[in-house]
């Protein structure tokens, strides 16, 4: 289920919102790569402007059913490290959620979005993407205590 969204008028964008979970990948950019920021929002305020166009996305077991959302390639260093994954909401190009700003290593981005969005729906595999999911943040932080992961409806991220 997506998270909450910033209400209109709070926000430096027109069209795009973020749910809570995407601002707390946000929050934990700047705490990891803060120079990574601009060229997240340089990408957002593209997207937002309707200067940019998401790829749209596939369904993989991985992730589950992903087709209604794009990513948006952040590129630092001259090569791409950050996607960004949104979608659209209610059928139209007027309102874009994003749905996860994260690294691109080992899928963390779709892994996330295909939970946020409950896409996951076999439980043995949800279990799975949530060990995962703790595992490539725990390798990432350096971290011995191991993330909580989201439950079912949640729609936060550890």
């Amino acid at each position: 289920m997506p998270g909450q969204r910033i209400e209109p008028g709070s926000s430096p964008f027109t069209r795009v919102q973020f749910t809570n979970a995407a601002i707390d990948d946000l929050h934990g950019i700047r705490e990891r790569a803060a120079p990574v920021l601009r060229s997240v929002f340089t990408v957002l305020k593209a997207l937002d402007q309707g200067t940019l166009r998401p790829t749209p996305l596939k369904h993989y077991a991985k992730t589950g059913d992903l087709r209604d959302c794009g990513k948006v390639v952040v590129e630092t260093a001259g090569h791409p490290e950050y996607r960004i994954v949104v979608r659209e909401v209610g059928g139209t190009i007027e309102i874009i959620e994003v749905v996860t700003v994260e690294e691109r290593a080992d899928d963390l981005a779709y892994l996330l979005a295909g939970v946020r969005l409950g896409r996951i729906t076999d439980p043995i595999r949800r279990s799975d993407t949530d060990r995962k999911i703790a595992r490539i943040r725990k390798l990432r932080s350096g971290s011995s205590t191991p993330p909580t992961t989201p439950t079912k409806g949640s729609d936060t991220s550890p």
